[in-house]
């Protein structure tokens, strides 16, 4: 594998399926085909093979409905083998009114996390790619799908970003493996046709050999037969599906394996948000619970960790504020609804240690990386010198005013190589500064948009509390569409209870509202997607990086 380590496919699959459940099959693949991948560039980069004149390897589709775990599979394989990875949500390119994305600017964070990286292959993750098919049926020229047919080529794609500066990029395209991903919803009739199948059991009698199966009439039966001819009938442009190397079905997740997700996966995550040695466990009572309601919404993992996250993120998590010690949690389940039981006591159990990103993989992560190089770029093309005054102005770009927090930090080393940070929580200072500078931007009026604004902001980010900080509790609204709020009476007085009510936070830019669409995702909220970031980073790093930034402010 072309990822800085020297494991076997066989290794890396079986890492892959400690933590990917009820996907064996994908993941033998996807580790197939990446290896196979990565086995051509290096052909090409360390042998001189022109590339015309190898097999066209490096380019993916998979149709796969929501939740059935694209994004967890990619990530997952990126992290076991060694390779880069970006996630990039296609939907949000031609979104009317979205704000602050571009092709040309994630081929800007490709090129920084590969010039860093240079025995890395970059694994970059497409998701909802149907959608972009979808917004446009005449000409493609000039629009975002000829963006992301390009690199599809292969070769070095040079251009700009659509930023004021024009950051330029050269991207090699051939250290890049392509995964598309996307619903594809109603592609299954279009199988259906192609196969000769009709979909309707009138004509056929149940004992006629020539009957199609149940599984064969099911849209999961149907998918598993999808073609590039599927995929281009539904709407990909032709000479974008000529280009990919191969398309996979993957099936929504089922009864046991959502089961074997809770069991292996859910307790072992939300135990580490206990007091250390505390234990979690989740009854028989809440895993019917979770699954079943999991197998409605047909929002497989996600909808557990919603449901999870209603009950350990609000009434237990007040609880653990004021229950000390506490010894044990169990996750039970009352009358069909989630309930908890807290036994108090000292923990009895060394807790398994959380797996930790290194320094490596901190600097080459996507948003990390990407704000150093854009922030890097900024400085050298004006000398090392901002004219803005950080205190009185927000000035018109993110980047510009954190290069001028920035530019005298001694944290931060300038050179002909680029920028570098020398420790942890530099980085996580930069993260957490443009999320909370994107927060103001994009969620917030104009007369907000200043730097007492930002201060205020800062203010609401103590990384001590037992409970939730209240700058959580404000991207929790972003994330979940919902606030708990206080209940009044008809006269408007508070009763004393409080409820989960739909938020009224709007994004400004394009007028999207969690509440209306249940939450977003870190990729679809460039606030949320660093700030998710800067949460993964320690403890001791996010106190620092708030208390750096609180100083530079003053």
């Amino acid at each position: 594998m072309y990822g800085g380590n020297d494991k076997s496919l066989a290794e890396i699959a079986a890492e892959v399926k400690k933590t990917v459940i009820g996907q064996d099959e994908a993941v033998d693949w996807l580790c197939t085909f990446a290896d196979a991948a990565c086995a051509r560039s290096r052909i090409i980069h360390e042998q001189g093979i022109d590339a015309l004149s190898l097999p066209n390897v490096g380019s993916a589709l998979i149709v796969g409905p929501t939740a059935s775990g694209k994004s967890h599979l990619l990530k997952t394989f990126a992290k076991a083998s060694g390779l880069l990875f970006q996630q990039i949500d296609a939907s949000s390119m031609s979104a009317a009114g979205y704000i602050g994305d571009s092709f040309g600017k994630q081929w800007v964070r490709a090129c920084a996390a590969l010039d860093e990286n240079p025995d890395r292959n970059i694994l970059i993750f497409v998701d909802e790619v149907d959608k972009l098919f979808a917004q446009t049926h005449t000409s493609r020229e000039g629009t975002a799908i000829y963006d992301l047919l390009k690199p599809l080529e292969g070769g070095i794609l040079e251009g700009s970003d659509d930023s004021r500066n024009g950051t330029p990029y050269a991207l090699d395209c051939d250290r890049c493996i392509f995964v598309m991903a996307g619903a594809f919803t109603g592609i299954e009739d279009i199988i259906a046709s192609r196969i000769g199948i009709s979909r309707s059991t009138i004509g056929f009698s149940s004992a006629s050999e020539n009957a199609p199966s149940e599984n064969d009439l099911s849209e999961d039966g149907l998918r598993e037969r999808v073609s590039l001819e599927d995929v281009e009938t539904w709407g990909m442009p032709r000479e974008m599906a000529g280009r990919l190397s191969t398309v996979r079905f993957l099936a929504a997740l089922n009864e046991e394996a959502l089961r074997e997700i809770v069991r292996r996966n859910k307790q072992n995550e939300y135990a580490r948000m206990l007091p250390a040695g505390a234990r979690f466990s989740i009854d028989t009572a809440a895993e019917d619970v979770l699954v079943e309601n999991a197998l409605e919404a047909h929002y497989g993992a996600r909808s557990i960790n919603q449901q999870i996250n209603d009950v350990f993120f609000g009434a237990l998590w007040r609880a653990l504020a004021t229950t000390h010690p506490v010894a044990s949690v169990t996750l039970t389940a009352r009358n069909g609804e989630l309930d908890f039981d807290i036994e108090q006591g000292e923990p009895s159990e060394i807790p398994e240690p959380a797996p930790q990103r290194s320094e490596q993989e901190r600097l080459s992560a996507s948003a990390a990386y990407g704000l150093l190089s854009k922030t890097h770029n900024y400085l050298m093309s004006h000398n090392g010198t901002i004219k803005l005054d950080p205190h009185a102005s927000l000035g018109e770009s993110d980047v510009e005013y954190a290069a001028a927090l920035l530019e005298h930090s001694s944290s931060i080393e300038i050179d002909k190589h680029g920028l570098r940070a020398s420790n942890d929580y530099t980085l996580a200072e930069i993260v957490l500064l443009n999320s909370l500078l994107s927060l103001l931007r994009d969620w917030f009026s104009a007369k907000d948009r200043t730097p007492k604004g930002l201060r205020t902001l800062l203010s609401l980010a103590d990384c001590t509390c037992k409970v939730k900080s209240p700058l959580d509790v404000m991207f929790y609204q972003i994330e979940s569409g919902a606030r708990y709020t206080p209940d009044t009476d008809e006269n408007g007085e508070e009763t004393g209870s409080w409820s989960w009510q739909p938020s009224n936070f709007v994004r400004t830019g394009d007028g999207v509202r969690p509440a209306d669409t249940g939450g977003l995702e870190p990729s679809q909220d460039r606030a949320l997607g660093y700030y998710t970031e800067f949460r993964g980073f320690p403890l001791q790093a996010q106190q620092k990086a708030v208390n750096s930034l609180a100083f530079r402010l003053l």
